[in-house]
């Protein structure tokens, strides 16, 4: 019986293609389970691409219009991350309470505005150290993408120059930005804990955050791990940044996950959605005033009582 013969090389001139830059591979499957890599789907084809050979020095350069438009796709991928854990305090009859599968008859966090309050909150109140967070969004990126977790199809389709150019405009913006808004380093860091956890959350369609698209089971495996001895994600950065920033990364974490658990019910049952700022009076009776039959028929709270009844023993001085 005669060997097989060996297949000659069809294109012997042609040098085989390199492998992946692990480092490029690793951003591009970080921006995935962020939900940032989802947006690259959306950028531009002016914006995508690198300067064309002999472009004109006095054009806008495409990597700061770049910077432009990601940053309102953040806050929206914010928003939408945020959606989701208001649904998962206060579920109600919306559609982030119907992907986790945990819904309610009343009006619930999403219905109240408590997403935008609880941005705010994080973004006025809870300003975050950049010694933590600079590493963490980009040289952590590596690290946080090379966690054992699968990527869609969809998402290994975006090619790495796409992806490698919405890195640049992510890192370029954390980089000049004078203070990061907190709300969107922790809408990427429930979104990189969620995908890791539940793998399928990447794969499911709806909303661009992966954590908006859990179940609610999965939700609690979220905050559990955040309050954790050892988050996913301090585990997987602490070779790079260290036992001390991770020993504070790690205390932070846990501070933001009980801030995310106790904040959306302030946002719920205050008047904070119901209330003009500019004329400094609600416009409209809050839900939360209704479910625990607060001042029932009542559209203003009281403005205090008259308690001075006069001066004990007409006494209106001391020595």
């Amino acid at each position: 019986m005669t060997e097989p013969r060996p297949v000659a090389d069809p294109c012997p001139f042609l040098e085989p293609s390199p492998a992946p830059d692990p480092i490029a591979t690793g951003r591009r499957a970080f921006l995935a389970r962020a939900g940032v890599l989802g947006l690259a789907l959306a950028v531009p084809p002016s914006l995508a691409g690198t300067p064309a050979y002999g472009a004109s020095a006095s054009a806008a350069d495409p990597l700061e219009e770049l910077v432009a438009w990601l940053r309102p796709q953040l806050q929206r991928l914010a928003f939408d991350t945020f959606s989701g854990v208001a649904a998962f305090c206060v579920p109600g009859p919306d559609l982030y309470s119907l992907r986790q599968i945990e819904v309610r008859r009343e009006a619930g966090g999403v219905a109240t505005r408590t997403p935008q309050f609880l941005m705010d909150t994080m973004d006025r109140y809870l300003p975050l150290p950049d010694s933590v967070v600079v590493p963490l969004l980009t040289g952590g990126t590596r690290e946080l993408g090379s966690l054992p977790t699968p990527l869609p199809r969809s998402l290994r389709n975006v090619g790495l120059g796409r992806a490698q150019r919405l890195d640049e405009a992510l890192t370029l913006a954390i980089e000049n930005d004078e203070h990061i808004p907190a709300s969107i380093v922790i809408a990427l860091l429930l979104n990189v804990t969620a995908s890791v956890l539940t793998p399928a959350s990447l794969f499911r369609l709806g909303f661009d955050s992966p954590f908006a698209r859990l179940r609610y089971p999965e939700k609690a495996r979220v905050f559990a791990d955040l309050e954790g001895d050892e988050p996913s994600v301090v585990a997987a950065l602490r070779p790079l940044i260290g036992d001390f920033l991770a020993d504070e990364l790690r205390s932070l974490i846990r501070f933001l996950a009980m801030a995310m658990l106790a904040l959306p019910s302030d946002g719920m049952y205050s008047e904070q959605s119901t209330y003009d700022r500019a004329a400094r009076q609600l416009v409209r009776r809050p839900a939360g005033w209704d479910q625990t039959r607060y001042l029932p028929g009542r559209t203003r709270p009281p403005d205090g009582h008259p308690e001075l009844l006069g001066y004990y023993q007409g006494r209106t001085e001391v020595a």
